[in-house]
C-alpha cells in the first residue's frame, strides 16, 4: 500500500491550498483534468524527490464531499466523507466553508513548495479556482503561534499509521484518512496581555520547557484537557494533528492552520465539539477566546491505488 504523506512532519516551510473545480466547466471536462492529475501525480512526487533530495519534501491531496458527488456520482463516497457541518458553540462556531480540493505541501525551502504549486496550476488551471491559499512556517523550535511547542500529544511514530490509516480490510478506502482543514485568526495583542502562568493555565502545559500542568492546577477547559477525545470506555482516543503557523505582521494579522489527520473522522469531530460546546461544566475550550476560526473543511486523502483507479476510470 502507498500511502500519500498524511503524517505531518513539522518542516520549515507549507503551502495549504484550497480550490473548488468551477461550476460554468462542463463536468466531464473536469473529470478528465482531474484524472490526468491524478495520473501524474505518483511519478510527479518521485520526480519531485529526486530533483530535491535534502528538502524533505512532503505533499497530501484531499477530496470534498461534493466534489466526490460531482465526479464520481456512481460509486459510494468514503463512508464518513461529508460536508463540514458548523457546530455553534456558546462563545464560538466552528464555521463550514467551501473546498473541492485541499492541498498540503511542505519543504524545508519554500521555493520546492512553490514548484509543487506551480505544476498543480499548470495542469489544472482551466478547472479549478482558488478558494484559499495560506504560506505556512516553522515557528521557533516547533511552536505553535502562541508560543507553546506544537504536537505534544501526537501519537508516537510507532503508533501515527494505526491512528491515521484506514485499516479495515472491509473498507474499500483502506489505507486512505481523512483531514480536518481549520484556518484560524490569533488575536496576538489579547494574547500578549496575559502572563506567562495565565497562558499555561489556559493550554495546560509550562510555556518554556512544554510539561503538563499537575492535575490539581491544570483546570477543566484547559486546552489540553478538554479537547481530549475517548472511546465507549473512556480511553483516550488519538489523531494526527499539526497547526501551522502564519502570520503577515504588518497587517497585524496572525493565524494558525489546524490539521487533524485520522482514520475515522468521527474522533476529531469529538474533539471540536468538546472544544466548541463544551464537556460538562465547561462552555468551551479556553484556548478559542484567542483563536476565531474562518474556514472548515473535511476531505478524503485517497491512497495511492485510489488515485490510480481514478485515473483508470475505475472510480466514477
Amino acid at each position: 500500500m502507498k500511502y500519500q504523506d498524511v503524517i505531518p512532519e513539522q518542516a520549515q516551510s507549507t503551502i495549504l491550498c484550497t480550490v473548488n473545480f468551477r461550476k460554468d466547466v462542463d463536468t466531464e471536462v473536469v473529470l478528465e483534468a482531474f484524472k490526468g492529475f491524478c495520473e501524474r501525480l505518483h511519478p510527479t512526487m518521485n520526480s519531485m524527490k529526486i530533483r530535491f533530495p535534502y528538502d524533505n519534501f512532503k505533499f497530501a491531496m484531499g477530496i470534498g464531499a461534493e466534489a466526490w458527488q460531482r465526479l464520481f456520482p456512481n460509486t459510494k463516497r468514503p463512508k464518513e466523507l461529508e460536508r463540514f457541518n458548523e457546530i455553534n458553540g456558546q462563545t464560538k462556531k466552528a464555521v463550514s466553508t467551501e473546498g473541492d480540493l485541499f492541498f498540503h505541501i511542505r519543504a524545508e525551502k519554500m521555493d520546492v513548495c512553490y514548484e509543487m504549486m506551480l505544476i498543480i496550476h499548470k495542469l489544472l488551471k482551466d478547472v479549478i479556482e482558488s478558494v484559499d491559499e495560506t504560506h505556512g512556517f516553522r515557528f521557533r523550535d516547533g511552536r505553535a503561534i502562541f508560543g507553546f511547542v506544537d504536537g505534544t500529544e501526537n501519537p508516537d511514530m510507532e503508533e501515527v499509521q494505526d491512528v491515521v490509516y484506514i485499516d479495515d480490510e472491509n473498507d474499500p478506502y483502506i489505507g486512505g484518512t481523512y483531514v480536518l482543514a481549520q484556518k484560524y485568526i490569533f488575536d496576538l495583542d489579547l494574547w500578549d496581555s496575559l502572563t506567562v502562568e495565565k497562558q499555561e493555565l489556559v493550554v495546560g502545559r509550562t510555556k518554556e520547557n512544554d510539561l503538563e500542568l499537575a492535575d490539581d492546577v491544570k483546570p477543566s477547559n484547559a486546552h489540553t484537557e478538554i479537547s481530549k477525545a475517548h472511546d465507549k470506555m473512556g480511553e483516550e482516543i488519538k489523531i494526527m494533528r499539526a497547526n501551522i503557523a502564519f502570520a503577515e505582521a504588518s497587517k497585524n494579522l496572525f493565524g494558525s492552520y489546524f490539521l487533524g489527520y485520522s482514520k475515522d473522522f468521527s474522533t476529531t469531530l469529538q474533539m471540536l465539539q468538546h472544544m466548541f460546546e463544551g464537556k460538562e461544566k465547561d462552555t468551551h475550550d479556553s484556548i478559542l477566546d484567542y483563536f476565531n476560526p474562518i474556514t472548515g473543511n473535511l476531505f478524503f486523502v485517497p491512497s495511492y491505488e485510489q488515485l490510480d483507479m481514478i485515473a483508470n476510470d475505475e472510480i466514477k
